[in-house]
């Protein structure tokens, strides 16, 4: 009779109890595979546009031997609102896609695929944020990065180029698999623009944050971007009634050529502050107010017009892909670009 006893004390064990450990471990697995929500970036990201298709808005093998892991790192992802999850590398090369014109030289493209890696994961370890709740970063270029579902939407960005640069670009996302920027050991806020002028900005100057990865570098090759030179020009009348709904007690009397007063510069030669009418005002707000392409801006007028003349494309901190693009025709490998781009920090795997 024990004997029956305990043999159905066993059946009960393998029937019901082992299965449900089992599950219980499996599920345990999957959660820490998964990248959770994470808290919006503190910097205030603007349009981060290169050209070509990309302009208005803007793993295999690693070259060491290294082999991509079995175990797949998942990312929950708002693209047009709605919430989805998808594999990290997946999101790479659907950001790479969106931000960088894929005839960029593979390095470049590499540096871009990184960057994007680096500011899901950052991204990742801020906490839950306010916009997206539900999801670690959006497709929204103002807020977190642009982003293409490269199975859906490959034809529309690139026509007949399609194939070829879906492979190019998701390419660039698998030599790159693991690989992010960081700075005393932890991912960075990757940020970045289309083109410099001559040396990018500090986040100090832009964001008025001291972030010493994000200092002012030397940048050349920015001016093969189809929108380095732009002016935007305004008559005196339309000026000043812009200038009065945002700033009704602003002062604009007499000659525009009197309006602007005690304009300072970054070290990169970005505006930073200047008075309008008596009014201070920071370059970012001027460069917002009249939709120009950058802060690194200069100021002509005549008795019924204003000027502004601007050079360089974007916010101007972090990476220029511009540059990045030149670096690569040179020879430099994505690391040395990154490097160059973010000071101090080093290439590390995802932890």
């Amino acid at each position: 009779m024990k004997r029956f006893f305990l043999l159905g004390i066993l059946i009960i064990f393998l029937v019901y109890v082992a299965p449900l450990g089992f599950q219980f471990y499996q599920n345990n697995q999957a959660a820490e595979e998964t990248i959770h929500t994470v808290k919006n970036v503190e910097i205030t990201q603007e349009p981060q546009a290169s050209d070509g298709q990309n302009a208005e808005n803007t793993a295999q093998e690693e070259s060491s031997g290294g082999e991509k892991s079995a175990q797949s790192t998942m990312l929950t992802v708002s693209v047009g609102g709605t919430v989805r999850e998808m594999e990290l590398e997946d999101y790479v090369a659907g950001a790479v896609a969106a931000e960088m014109p894929a005839s960029f030289p593979e390095e470049a493209l590499r540096a871009q695929a990184v960057a994007a890696r680096t500011y899901a994961v950052y991204k990742q370890s801020l906490g839950t944020d306010d916009t997206h709740p539900d999801a670690v970063v959006c497709d929204d270029y103002t807020h977190c990065a642009a982003f293409v579902d490269l199975d859906s939407g490959a034809e529309a960005l690139w026509g007949k180029n399609a194939e070829e640069w879906s492979e190019k670009v998701r390419k660039a996302a698998e030599d790159t698999a693991g690989k992010i920027v960081t700075y005393d050991g932890k991912a960075i806020a990757a940020v970045f623009h289309a083109a410099s002028a001559e040396h990018t900005e500090a986040a100090v100057s832009v964001w008025g944050s001291d972030i010493p990865y994000l200092s002012s570098v030397e940048s050349t090759g920015d001016d093969a971007c189809p929108k380095y030179d732009a002016s935007v020009t305004l008559g005196a009348e339309e000026f000043r009634q812009i200038m009065l709904g945002k700033y009704p007690d602003i002062n604009l009397t007499g000659l525009p050529k009197t309006w602007f007063t005690e304009i300072q510069s970054s070290e990169a030669g970005g505006v930073t502050s200047c008075k309008i009418g008596g009014k201070a005002l920071k370059g970012t707000e001027v460069r917002e107010l009249f939709e120009l392409n950058s802060t690194h801006f200069t100021i002509s007028t005549t008795d019924t017009s204003i000027t502004f003349h601007t050079e360089g494309y974007g916010h101007g901190v972090g990476m220029s892909q511009y540059g990045a693009k030149r670096m690569a025709e040179d020879g430099k490998s994505y690391e040395e670009i990154l490097l160059h781009y973010y000071t101090g920090t080093e290439i590390s795997d995802i932890d």
